[in-house]
């Protein structure tokens, strides 16, 4: 792995694909618990999509830490990187009453989710524009 150089646009792009999988997440939730009002499968596979996306792009921001890029904004992506990961975990700790119930706490974790991945990428953004060094 230390061969492996990885670009800081990769991790930008993949961003760009959290903010998008966490607003579709953030969509078909809210379809699940307006309109739908049910937990189901679509639901379910939106937050896992969201979760597999969070964590490639920590797993990416790693490794730019690790080739000695990012440090000053390390604390910004732990906390709004992985912050919107443990969010969304939350949901699997809460308790599941009825499918209704559980689709409005995916709503709102999802919400909370996106407003982490949004912070963290206009912010690390900045950062790497060199406009809040």
């Amino acid at each position: 792995m230390d061969e492996l150089i990885v670009k800081p646009l990769v991790h930008n792009a993949v961003g760009g694909l959290v903010v998008l999988a966490a607003l579709a997440a953030l969509v078909i939730n809210w379809r699940g618990a307006y309109v739908l009002k049910n937990f189901g499968p679509l639901q379910r596979a939106s937050l896992i999509v969201l979760q597999i996306a969070l964590m490639v792009q920590a797993l990416i921001g790693i490794k730019l830490l690790d080739q000695g890029l990012g440090i000053v904004q390390k604390y910004v992506h732990y906390l709004g990187g992985l912050g919107a990961l443990g969010l969304l975990m939350l949901l699997y700790w809460l308790p599941q009453r009825s499918a209704q119930k559980t689709s409005k706490n995916a709503l709102g974790l999802t919400a909370a989710s996106l407003t982490f991945v949004l912070l963290t990428f206009v912010v690390g953004g900045l950062y790497a524009r060199g406009g809040l060094s």
